[in-house]
């Protein structure tokens, strides 16, 4: 089977190895689509720590010193079931989180069952989409209360989707004309540049002057957090999604931000197990969502491509083009 590994700084190749075993307790899956995640796969792509001590991949995997495998979002068909699993059978669609490959071998507990009426095209933006959740569910936005989103990519708008699921008042916030486009068609209320003339008039007309109650910054710069801090009003909320390893250059708990009472809160993964909001019950809810169709996300999956061509796609995203939001990856 061929399966996608990063062998070092903006090196790819596609690696032929032998299709997995499947165990007792497990099932083996054939691959039908995978997802790009545009920032953590390019931070490996580039190889780059995601920790500050440069030692962490993702998921708390050691920083590799020869190759390894990137992604983690795949649907894909059960053709094997192991003689202890009841909960599935040969057919079945599944998403994993596993990399870029052509088959996967997990335990069944590793495997969560979709729905027949979901696209695999949607169904396999779960993980990518979960992040948006987390990120909303952090701010903890109200009846009547107004979300800016500082970053339209793909985790930006998973949240913009969650808001309009939910009937959230949202802002989109970016420099990049193809992504506003994007936010204006997912249906935001104001979609701008922090660089319009008109920027901060803008928000003060939508906010009464007062300033939004959250703001997720998405952008994995600086730049954007002071944004979502100089617009959210008294004792807002700014949550902060995006990995940050450098050093801001000003102070953000200085002046006006202390005395604004500002709530800073920073996202890392799902609540613990067994909580209301763990990431069972999360993705669970995101499935639901999907099913319903109450989730728009069609506009967000910009790039549909064959798994030859994720190189292409990884160097197109490392030169900077903002024009690549969801990217589905076909394997069929």
């Amino acid at each position: 089977m061929q399966r996608l590994i990063i062998t070092g700084p903006c090196k790819t190749e596609f690696e032929d190895i032998p299709t997995p075993k499947c165990s007792n307790d497990g099932i083996l899956v054939k691959t039908l689509v995978t997802a790009i995640s545009t920032g953590t796969e390019i931070r490996v792509y580039r190889w780059i720590p995601v920790d500050d001590e440069g030692k962490m991949l993702h998921g708390g995997v050691p920083f590799p010193k020869d190759s390894t495998e990137n992604g983690y979002s795949m649907i894909g068909e059960v053709i094997e079931v192991g003689k202890d699993v009841k909960d599935f059978n040969l057919g079945d669609r599944v998403f994993l989180g596993e990399t870029h490959k052509e088959y996967a071998a997990v335990k069944a507990d590793q495997a969560i069952k979709i729905p027949n009426n979901i696209p695999v095209e949607h169904a396999v933006m779960l993980n990518i989409l979960g992040v948006g959740q987390i990120a909303l569910r952090t701010g903890d936005p109200s009846i009547g209360e107004i979300v800016a989103i500082i970053g339209l990519g793909v985790i930006g708008l998973s949240a913009l989707a969650y808001c309009k699921a939910f009937g959230i008042n949202t802002i989109g916030i970016d420099l990049d004309k193809s992504r506003q486009n994007l936010a204006k068609k997912m249906g935001a209320d104001l979609v701008i540049s922090p660089k319009d003339p008109e920027f901060q008039n803008q928000i003060n007309k939508i906010s009464n002057g007062q300033g939004v109650d959250i703001a997720i910054e998405a952008a994995s710069n600086w730049n954007a957090i002071k944004t979502s801090s100089d617009i959210v009003r008294k004792k807002g909320i700014v949550v902060v999604v995006a990995r940050h390893t450098d050093m801001p250059k000003y102070n953000p708990v200085g002046h006006p931000y202390f005395s604004n009472a500002l709530n800073i809160r920073t996202v890392y993964g799902y609540d613990i197990d067994g909580n209301r909001w763990d990431k069972k019950n999360s993705t669970d809810m995101t499935i639901k969502l999907l099913s319903e169709n109450r989730l728009q996300i069609d506009t967000m999956i910009t790039h549909k491509v064959k798994w030859q061509e994720i190189p292409d796609i990884y160097h197109k995203l490392d030169q900077g083009d903002l024009s690549i939001g969801g990217v589905v990856v076909d394997w069929r």
